[in-house]
């Protein structure tokens, strides 16, 4: 009995097979494990503060053992006025002209002006614009919330929304190379010249001459990156079809290079146009949870 070969489902049916979230618990774990271990790091201790000045307690806080875990607590601390760090960085350059950004953590002074500027920042006496240091106003209870551990657990957790995003993106990219693998084809992720040697998730058997090569995009929320991805794939399928036309004139029964897109998440399907433009640039087209019909994929074309 001769099967079938794969068909590539319609947009309705992978739009109804989509989930906006996806269970990969060792994603969970792993981010919390690393929420728990950023927040031991920037937790204000109590004992050491009892009383002191505020300034005081701030500048010793920015005394931190290098320049990573500076930036890590000034990312809470402007977090609590929802200010960046890279609009307190141009603040830096203001105030001291000419002062390298690593002088921070060196200079008591400097941290001491910091931290003054950050705690009362319409005293400063440089010129900055109001509505700028008006992002840099703390809460009056701002210790309290350094020393609240479940607080700086919500904090953290939201300075990490687009590395957890990356990080379940990855997971899903790693199900499909598990499923290749597990039908006994290697695979390699890098540029393709075929596709104007742009950078592939997966190619079999590789990069340098594939017979399939797949992309995989999870997105959990929407952003105007969508649509350049979009875009970018339409045009790599675009250049995957030029490629097929020619080699089959150059060869006959030359087999094609198939494009397989796997994609999932809320903000695809917040986003119905680059939806749509995702679907339609590719031969096959999969969501995780009809991942199963990637063997039938593979089978075919390999």
């Amino acid at each position: 009995m001769t099967t079938a070969p794969p068909q590539k489902m319609t947009l309705d049916q992978l739009r109804a097979q989509m989930q906006v979230f996806l269970d990969f618990p060792d994603v969970e774990r792993t981010i919390q494990a690393e929420v728990e271990q950023t927040v031991s790091r920037i937790l204000l201790s109590k004992a050491q503060n009892g009383g002191r000045a505020s300034v005081d307690v701030l500048a010793d806080y920015l005394n931190a053992p290098n320049m990573n875990a500076l930036e890590e607590r000034l990312k809470v601390v402007i977090g609590f006025a929802h200010g960046s760090l890279e609009r307190i960085k141009r603040i830096y350059e203001t105030i001291f002209p000419g002062a390298s950004w690593s002088r921070i953590r060196r200079d008591e002074d400097k941290r001491r002006r910091i931290a003054a500027f950050l705690i009362t920042p319409q005293a400063e006496e440089i010129f900055v614009p109001s509505f700028i240091k008006n992002n840099f106003s703390l809460p009056d209870n701002w210790i309290e919330l350094l020393q609240d551990e479940d607080y700086l657990q919500a904090v953290v957790r939201n300075t990490m929304q687009s590395k957890y995003a990356a990080n379940m993106g990855f997971a899903l990219e790693e199900q499909v190379r598990g499923i290749v693998a597990s039908a006994g084809y290697t695979a390699q992720k890098g540029k393709v010249g075929i596709v104007d040697n742009k950078e592939v998730d997966i190619a079999i058997p590789d990069i340098v001459n594939p017979r399939i090569l797949i992309m995989s995009s999870y997105q959990v929320t929407t952003g105007s990156s969508q649509s350049s991805k979009a875009n970018e794939q339409m045009q790599m399928y675009g250049a995957i079809l030029r490629h097929n036309i020619s080699r089959g004139r150059a060869q006959r029964n030359a087999p094609n290079v198939v494009f397989v897109n796997v994609i999932d998440g809320g903000g695809w399907l917040s986003r119905p146009n680059d939806l749509h433009t995702m679907w339609g640039a590719c031969d096959y087209c999969f969501s995780r949870s009809s991942l199963d019909g990637l063997r039938a994929v593979l089978a075919r074309h390999l």
